[in-house]
């Protein structure tokens, strides 16, 4: 984890970047565009491994960013830009990772190295400023949809826009990557955290069997074809622990990523107050059902 000052201040250096560029007055920023108006070659590459999403590389003076052509996603290489210019500006990080005059980086968003964590958080920064993602965010219901709005608006991947929506909603939300029934990450919002019998799913944890999630996410046809269910299911049958509340689980096949990305949205754990505040909050959960904005489990 990246402590909290640190992360406060790559957020603001972030910003600054884009202040300082005339780059806050409308979305998308297109990173690309913006590398080689500073002067640093932008150049796509074909890599030798596939988890290989981009590098930085520097020649005397000269700085480049290469971006992989793996997947051919536009969300995908932006979010690769935005993460390499994170090392680029962010302080101490081109003397580190750049000893031998190129630093190549991984997909997979959560890395344990602070450096990439600290190039990831920059990157969500700069192509999603809270800025201008607050009104998107506002206006859409939330979940899936307030998800692929800021993909949408902001030209990043779906799995950095639902990082980042995580980050910044007040919704109890969480997100999950796996590939083929297998784990590859969780993040959630502080609401979600909160929910009472929550154990966090770490990488290389199997999805659990009776989930929508399982049954889709090990249907490499169905992931490849980038297919999007709205689909339900229970709180504990994804944490054992928790309570047995109904949770709206939109699944969404990552296409040529070989990935899926589960959103899970419920209600947040309720406050301890009196009986009639406790009714009220019981009231605007059935209206929220009405709506359609939580779906019986399927």
């Amino acid at each position: 984890m990246i402590e909290r000052s640190r992360l406060k201040a790559i957020q603001r250096l972030a910003g600054t970047t884009l202040a300082d560029n005339g780059l806050l007055s409308s979305l998308p920023v297109r990173p690309k565009e913006f590398a080689k108006n500073i002067g640093i070659n932008v150049i796509p590459f074909h890599p030798t491994q596939r988890d290989i999403s981009g590098c930085l590389m520097v020649a005397g003076n000269t700085f480049g960013i290469g971006y992989s052509t793996a997947i051919q996603n536009e969300g995908f290489q932006n979010f690769t830009v935005a993460h390499e210019l994170g090392h680029y500006f962010i302080d101490d990080h081109p003397s580190a990772v750049l000893v031998d005059g190129k630093h190549f980086s991984r997909s997979g968003y959560i890395s344990k190295d602070r450096y990439e964590r600290e190039a990831d958080a920059f990157a969500a920064a700069l192509l999603m400023p809270w800025k201008l993602i607050d009104p998107i965010l506002r206006r859409s219901a939330p979940g899936f949809e307030a998800i692929k709005a800021l993909s949408d608006a902001c030209e990043s991947s779906l799995v950095a826009s639902a990082i980042r929506y995580c980050e910044v909603t007040d919704e109890c939300v969480a997100a999950v990557v796996s590939h083929r029934g297998v784990v590859e990450f969780m993040t959630a919002s502080e609401s979600f955290k909160q929910l009472p019998g929550i154990d966090w799913l770490r990488k290389r944890e199997q999805i659990p069997g009776n989930v929508p999630t399982h049954r889709l996410g090990t249907d490499m046809e169905w992931v490849g074809s980038c297919e999007v269910a709205l689909e339900g299911s229970l709180l504990n049958q994804w944490f054992p622990d928790a309570a047995q509340q109904e949770v709206e689980e939109d699944v969404v096949g990552l296409g040529s990523y070989d990935r899926t990305l589960t959103v899970l949205i419920t209600e947040a754990a309720p406050e301890e107050d009196d009986d009639e505040d406790s009714e009220e909050r019981g009231d605007g959960y059935i209206e929220r059902m009405k709506e359609g904005r939580f779906r019986p489990r399927k």
